[in-house]
């Protein structure tokens, strides 16, 4: 893979700049450890959803999203459809109405707050393992955490639940009745599910090896 560094992005959302995956600048939570980044995303054959923003363009999004540096009100995707220039999509009034977004609010908003929270707590969880060793009680508890459970049997957990919950909110939210095809806002949300999944089946793995400096570097990361 090239070597290279993701461009920080604008205001605009600018990021077809970045460079092509291989190294991204920054820390993956791993350090040079644990570069999970830097993995060989096999053409996303493993990701949750294959078409994200990697995976269409061979460009990468910055390790970190800054939200401060988006635009707090977007007339590309208010909810009253004001006409705006949009070079990404040749469309020069895209918008999600309220009717769509809605829904989409009720159908999944509780689900991955539930799943967020559970994360974060996972944290804590692995933080005490790594604190007591490996015969702690602790590792079982962070285990359930990230079961991804087992058809109708056992269902997956809050955690892991969220992540498709994610993809279908994204899709939801960033699709405009006035331009079908995936935006390039949603392919990188996208993205980003995809490094959360990864991580999340990281930290599974580290868990049955009772390994804690890569559990929690995974869960960092």
């Amino acid at each position: 893979s090239a070597t290279g560094a993701v461009a920080v992005v604008s205001p605009t959302f600018a990021i077809d700049n970045a460079d092509a995956p291989g190294a991204l600048s920054g820390d993956g939570g791993g350090g040079d450890l644990y570069a999970f980044e830097k993995r060989n995303r096999n053409k996303n054959k493993e990701a949750l959803v294959a078409e994200d923003y990697w995976y269409m363009s061979n460009k990468m999004p910055p390790r970190r999203l800054d939200l401060a540096q988006l635009p707090a009100d977007d007339p590309t995707w208010n909810a009253w459809g004001s006409c705006t220039k949009n070079e990404a999509t040749g469309n020069s009034c895209t918008y999600v109405s309220l009717k769509q977004r809605q829904p989409a609010y009720s159908k999944y908003a509780f689900s991955i707050n539930l799943g967020r929270r559970e994360y974060e707590q996972l944290g804590q969880v692995l933080r005490q393992a790594a604190k007591l060793g490996p015969d702690s009680a602790a590792w079982a508890e962070a285990a359930v955490l990230v079961d991804p459970g087992s058809g109708r049997d056992r269902l997956p957990s809050p955690a892991v639940d969220a992540m498709l919950k994610m993809v279908l909110f994204a899709t939801a939210m960033l699709t405009s009745p006035n331009y079908s095809g995936p935006s390039r806002e949603m392919l990188v949300s996208r993205f980003y599910v995809n490094e959360a999944y990864y991580a999340i089946k990281e930290i599974r793995a580290a868990i049955e090896a009772r390994d804690a400096t890569r559990a929690l570097a995974a869960w960092e990361f």
